[in-house]
């Protein structure tokens, strides 16, 4: 299959990830996509399930918006998780996170430079699920200029409750933005019987914890979506994420 998309490999110091840059000729604006390698085609997928973002765009019939899928590595679960994990047992995960700053700043530093440079996009949002949303909050916290549109899907703030009811109380969000949250009434990332009931409730109560903090902290463009039966994957993030790009492209 003919891909879509052009591949660089951006870097900063000892920094590099591959970036996969879907830019239409009128594109003048760009949502940054974490998981790069699963945003266009199911082959490519880390699991054979991709988000299909063309297809969101085509269904749309959006023309101005170009896609930005930055690739995980092995170190995805240092890079997107900002604090360390405090219930790694509890949820039968590993203990990670803690790094995300590096991540944030070669966002900051390299990514959006050189969009701004080859593209000369006017603005910029961000999109990911999972860990990839843990990273999309916190990066929204830095209140970037240049973004204005975050997408935070199956956002697990159970894998550090403390840490994350610290960042509340300091964080602060561009009120002026867009946000979108989203979860399903099924998600399980666990393989363990005992666990995943606990886990299904914990999706679902984080998207209601962080809706209601981000109206607390002055955001009033904002969507919720739960979805009761979906589950953990790409499959069901597509439909929400194509809303996304709709509301980002009447930006």
């Amino acid at each position: 299959m003919k891909r879509k998309y052009e591949i660089a490999v951006l870097s900063k110091g000892g920094f590099a990830r591959t970036v996969r840059i879907c830019a239409p000729k009128k594109a003048d604006r760009a949502i940054i996509m974490h998981d790069g390698q699963n945003a266009f085609y199911d082959e490519d997928a880390s699991y054979k399930k991709s988000w299909r973002a063309l297809d969101a765009l085509k269904a749309e019939n959006i023309k101005n918006t170009a896609i930005i899928g930055i690739d995980s590595t092995i170190t995805r679960e240092f890079d997107y998780v900002p604090f360390p994990v405090e219930n790694a047992e509890k949820y039968g995960i590993k203990q990670v996170g803690g790094k995300a700053d590096e991540y944030m700043a070669y966002l900051e530093e390299i990514i959006i430079p050189y969009l701004d440079k080859r593209f000369g996009f006017k603005l910029y949002g961000m999109l990911g699920s999972s860990f990839g949303g843990l990273a999309t909050l916190y990066f929204a916290a830095r209140k970037n200029p240049r973004v204005k549109a975050y997408g935070m899907f199956s956002t697990p703030l159970f894998v550090s409750p403390n840490a994350f009811t610290e960042f509340f109380k300091n964080a602060s969000f561009d009120a002026d933005a867009y946000y979108k949250v989203y979860t399903g009434g099924n998600e399980i990332t666990t393989d363990n019987p005992e666990l995943m009931k606990i886990e299904q409730q914990a999706f679902v109560t984080d998207c209601y914890i962080l809706t209601d903090e981000l109206r607390k902290h002055g955001v009033v463009n904002l969507d919720l979506t739960m979805t009761n039966t979906a589950v953990h994957d790409e499959l069901a993030w597509r439909a929400p994420q194509q809303d996304f790009f709709k509301k980002f492209s009447l930006l």
